[in-house]
């Protein structure tokens, strides 16, 4: 047989849980369960939607890339192959330009990723 465990001091530990979960229970109130079901529907449709669109995302990387690769060999395909020299307003310019080519793309990227309303 077990020996009975019930103590003084197990009582007093239960009577202080039971009080603070009471308190607890008083105190703060669960939201209701509608809102907890609509926030699980819209991150399950949040997760379905990014993963359906992954495919996607892998295939505009990979066009992004093939253009980039398609342009850098019809540049050195048809130029000649003698480049001439930049001056430092030139080529600050070049840069700048490609700058804000690159982060043109960067936001339609990113806001093509945004669910909509």
């Amino acid at each position: 047989m077990t020996p009975n465990r019930n103590t003084p001091q197990d009582d007093q530990l239960r009577r202080a849980f039971r009080a603070y979960a009471t308190t607890l229970a008083a105190e703060h109130t669960p939201p209701p369960a509608a809102a907890i079901l609509f926030r699980a529907e819209r991150r399950r449709r949040r997760l379905d939607l990014q993963r359906a669109e992954r495919p996607l995302l892998i295939m505009q990387t990979f066009g992004t890339l093939a253009a980039i690769f398609a342009a850098a060999w019809l540049l050195y395909r048809f130029a000649p192959h003698t480049l001439p020299t930049l001056d430092t307003t030139t080529l600050a310019l070049a840069i700048a330009c490609a700058t804000l080519v690159l982060a043109g793309c960067c936001a339609m990227l990113h806001a093509g990723r945004r669910p909509s309303a």
